[in-house]
């Protein structure tokens, strides 16, 4: 017979399979704020454990002081990034962890977020 309460068992299709889905028919979502792929995931780090009001200010001071690029932080050690992204709570972790992901960036992808995303890697299947 088939499966719980008589149903016959059909594979689901796979979260992937589901996302290309969405896509095809809607058209990339887009609801990220941010003026570029690198200052998207610079407030996916910088929200993190506090408000979106307080990730955008970091953002605007980094921007008004030319470091928001990765070439503008990618210098700076973790002690002086701590003090431009002060507003978004837990500054001193999350410099780190912007320094890390520069880190990352620069190695794997030579600095440029586009690379990393259109690397065959980070794609979902």
């Amino acid at each position: 017979m088939g499966g719980a309460l008589g149903r016959s068992r059909r594979s689901s299709p796979s979260l992937g399979v589901i996302y290309r889905r969405l896509v095809r028919r809607f058209g990339q979502a887009s609801w990220w704020p941010g003026e570029s792929p690198f200052e998207i995931c610079l407030g996916a780090i910088l929200v993190q454990n506090t408000s979106w009001t307080n990730a955008e200010r970091a953002l605007r001071r980094l921007r008004r002081a030319g470091r928001l690029s990765f070439a503008g932080l990618h210098p700076l050690p973790a002690s002086r990034i701590a003090p431009l992204v002060r507003s978004s709570g837990t500054y001193r972790v999350k410099a780190r962890r912007v320094r890390a992901f520069l880190d990352f960036l620069g190695e794997a992808y030579q600095g440029r977020v586009e690379a990393m995303g259109a690397s065959r890697s980070m794609r979902v299947r």
